[in-house]
């Protein structure tokens, strides 16, 4: 709640997770056309770099690809 995700954060989360059917949406799952339960909400371009909560920049994403997403984020930051 603190970082901004309180009661309005949790019904976009859940319009979104019903949008995408449950299922991840990140690139790597897309492009591959893996089938992964998606657990997370994820923001396509990340609120730090100018992303907002609006519903065209989310995406349902399962857990441990949202961490490596994150992970990538974090080195490119680095450079």
């Amino acid at each position: 709640t603190e970082r901004g995700y309180g009661h309005a954060w949790r019904i976009v989360r859940a319009r979104v997770l019903r949008r995408d059917k449950g299922l991840c949406q990140c690139e790597e799952c897309v492009k591959t056309k893996s089938i992964r339960i998606a657990n997370e909400v994820d923001h396509i371009i990340p609120k730090s770099q100018g992303g907002t909560d609006d519903e065209a920049n989310l995406r349902a994403i399962n857990e441990d690809c949202h961490k490596k997403k994150t992970q990538r984020e974090s080195r490119s930051g680095r450079v």
